[in-house]
């Protein structure tokens, strides 16, 4: 959400519709993102600890539920092709030409999250195997037989999935109804505040 606060700053088009593009953006995957971990992987697991999901072999027992976050954490780290690239990117653009300290400063945060997204990845769904023979999780748990993943759990993921990927392919599908709305009076006397 600072990707929302930075582009509201920027008080400039661009950096505007970043932040509402982002809006759209986390709401879609933050909800894929809670779908996965919470009703497929802790409905089943009834855990969240990293050490004895490593154990449980999730990328085999639920891979529906290992694809799904592999596909929900590209969304989240912003790569090309997701909802979450495009709000990025005009935020961080539209920063650019207000803040450019502040851009600098987002794209470090950015490499952060990659690194937090691509370690939660590996530890919940594929870690390796020195890593399965140090957990504290007792021999019972390694083949646990977990209930398939339902149909309505994989139809709200596909909706999900199938959002931020129209909108990161298309992003005029938010855009044509977003830029519009910042001739109004209200976004004129909030640049005349602002100093624009």
């Amino acid at each position: 959400m600072g990707f929302v606060l930075l582009g509201l700053m920027t008080l400039n088009a661009i950096g505007l519709s970043g932040a509402v593009l982002q809006m759209f953006s986390h709401g879609v995957i933050a909800g894929l993102l809670f779908a996965v971990v919470g009703r497929m992987v802790y409905d089943r697991t009834h855990t969240r600890e990293f050490s004895r999901l490593e154990q449980l072999n999730l990328n085999k027992v639920i891979p529906f539920a290992a694809v799904t976050f592999t596909i929900a954490s590209a969304a989240s780290m912003g790569l090309p092709g997701f909802s979450g690239f495009v709000a990025e990117l005009q935020v961080l653009v539209g920063a650019w030409q207000a803040f450019p300290t502040l851009a600098v400063l987002t794209g470090l945060g950015i490499l952060i999250g990659v690194a937090y997204s691509l370690r939660a990845l590996q530890t919940a769904f594929f870690p390796d195997e020195q890593q399965r023979g140090k957990s504290p999780v007792s021999e019972g748990h390694n083949h646990m037989e977990l209930n398939p993943i339902s149909i309505p759990e994989r139809m709200g993921a596909v909706i999900l999935i199938t959002a931020s990927l129209a909108i990161g392919l298309y992003p005029r599908l938010l855009l044509d109804l977003i830029i519009p709305s910042f001739a109004s009076p209200l976004f004129d006397g909030l640049r005349k505040g602002g100093g624009m």
